[in-house]
């Protein structure tokens, strides 16, 4: 049986293998049988001392009896740690990035309205010379599509909205639902029958982006040309669709104050029954917020003191509803 305790030899004492340390043997045995061996004792005391101890049985244990639990307790909760502080950094960048790159439209935005200040493009041809040049800029292809508007070119204008979104790069998500949320727009004013026309172009949207991102876009139109019974059937729907969304409640309820109808508490409390348990104080604080802007600040006081009374050490809450009073 091999010994377990003889090491093999390896390039850090300068053999590669057996035969090399072999042969440093062989060539230097002769050497070795001269050495005085009775200088071992007196004049190396140590190497006797050495080999007395070398006499003396091992120390058994028996790991058995040894209580590892509070190790593994340990073990598991810088595991944890770790795993929490990989979490936040990757949060981190992703926040990082995010900003940047809307930091980055914003400086494009802002070029090129300075350039369009400066030199307007007038016809057709100026605008196609600047969209070929910059193919991603939803600045640019609204102004095209309004100049198409203004000489009563509408079907051009819808032609060249379908060119925007076969153009614009598919990683330019918020650009091209941009250009969806102009064409529900455009459809919307100049569409025959205009409902239909939009709903044509909403369910073509569907297909390629994120429906709750597209619902939205399609309820920001409605809302912002007063539509509130087109928007009252969307939100309808939106709520039993993405009924776990606390944007989508969120909407509900402003809607619902704007339009100062008297069904608030019924929809908060059909959001609260839907919506996860964590996203709870997050709904309960906005429509607070919104009670305070919008609708009746008792009852967003009500809100307030309920979660207060409930959270008493979140400052958090304690901080937004200052804010509100003052």
């Amino acid at each position: 049986m091999k010994n377990s305790y003889i090491k093999e030899p390896t390039q850090e004492n300068g053999f590669d293998d057996g035969t090399q340390l072999s042969t440093f043997l062989e060539n230097n045995y002769h050497e070795i049988q001269n050495l005085d061996i009775e200088y071992e004792d007196e004049e190396y005391p140590v190497l006797s001392q050495a080999e007395s101890r070398a006499s003396i049985l091992p120390l058994e244990v028996d790991f058995d009896d040894v209580d590892l639990s509070n190790l593994d307790d340990t073990v598991i909760q810088n595991q944890i740690l770790t795993n929490e502080a990989n979490t936040m950094d990757e949060k981190n960048k992703r926040q990082a990035k995010k900003k940047a790159k809307e930091k980055k439209e914003q400086e494009i935005r802002a070029a090129e309205e300075r350039l369009m200040q400066n030199d307007v493009p007038r016809t057709a041809d100026e605008f196609e010379k600047l969209v070929r040049g910059s193919s991603n800029s939803i600045f640019l292809w609204i102004k095209y599509m309004a100049l198409m508007l203004s000489l009563a070119e509408i079907e051009k204008a819808r032609l060249i909205a379908e060119r925007a979104l076969r153009t614009i790069n598919i990683r330019e998500e918020s650009e091209k639902l941009n250009i969806w949320t102009v064409y529900f727009n455009l459809e919307n004013e100049y569409g025959n029958p205009r409902e239909e026309a939009v709903m044509k172009v909403f369910q073509r949207a569907l297909q390629y982006w994120d429906p709750k991102k597209v619902h939205l876009a399609l309820l920001g139109m409605c809302e912002r040309t007063e539509q509130h019974k087109l928007a009252d059937e969307l939100l309808e729907k939106m709520t039993k669709k993405f009924k776990h969304s606390c944007k989508v409640w969120l909407r509900r309820i402003q809607l619902v104050l704007k339009q100062h109808q008297d069904g608030v508490q019924s929809v908060i409390n059909r959001a609260l029954l839907c919506l996860p348990r964590h996203k709870h104080i997050k709904f309960i604080t906005q429509t607070a917020i919104l009670e305070f802007k919008s609708g009746v600040p008792d009852r967003g006081r009500s809100m307030f003191e309920g979660m207060l009374r409930e959270y008493p050490k979140r400052t958090d809450l304690w901080s937004v509803y200052l804010d509100q009073e003052i």
